[in-house]
C-alpha cells in the first residue's frame, strides 16, 4: 500500500499543475471578415493569451472559400502605448512544394477606454465586433473579428 501513495501523489500534483497551466492560458476563437477593394474574404481565427502577458497574443487563422480552407496562417499581436498592432503570415493551401509565405501587418481600431489589455480586446469579441485595418505591401483593407462565447 505504501508504494501506491507516492504514485497517487505524483498524479495529483501533475493534474494540479496541468489545471494551473490551462487557467493561465486563455484560448479564444471566432470568425473574421476582411475587405480588399471590392472583394470580401471570410474565415476563422484562434488566439492564445497567457495571463502573465495579457498584452501579447498569438494564434492561427484560415481563409475559407466555397467551404474549403484555401489559406492557413499565423498571427501575433501586441498592445503598444499608441495602439493595438500585429503581424500575420500565411501559406496558400495549394500543395505546391516550396511555396513562400505571404506576410502583412494589422492594427485594431479600439476606442473603448475600458479595454486595458490585448486580452480584454480579444475577449470582447464574444460580445461585440472589433474592427481594424490590414496591409500587405501596397494592398490594404479593413477587417473585423467576432468571437465565439467561451465554452
Amino acid at each position: 500500500m505504501k508504494r501506491i501513495r507516492p504514485v497517487i501523489l505524483v498524479v495529483i500534483l501533475f493534474a494540479a499543475a496541468s489545471a494551473a497551466a490551462t487557467q493561465s492560458r486563455a484560448q479564444l476563437r471566432g470568425s473574421w471578415s476582411a475587405t480588399a477593394g471590392p472583394r470580401v474574404f471570410q474565415g476563422t481565427w484562434t488566439a492564445q493569451i497567457d495571463a502573465k502577458t495579457p498584452n501579447l497574443a498569438q494564434g492561427s487563422w484560415t481563409l475559407i472559400e466555397a467551404n474549403r480552407v484555401v489559406v492557413q496562417g499565423t498571427w501575433a499581436a501586441e498592445k503598444e502605448r499608441t495602439g493595438w498592432r500585429g503581424a500575420w503570415s500565411a501559406l496558400v493551401a495549394s500543395g505546391r512544394a516550396g511555396a513562400q509565405p505571404i506576410t502583412g501587418t494589422f492594427q485594431a481600431n479600439v476606442k473603448d477606454a475600458t479595454l486595458k489589455t490585448l486580452a480584454d480586446m480579444l475577449q470582447r469579441t464574444a460580445q461585440a465586433q472589433v474592427d481594424g485595418t490590414w496591409r500587405r505591401g501596397s494592398a490594404s483593407g479593413a477587417w473585423s473579428l467576432v468571437g465565439s462565447p467561451e465554452r
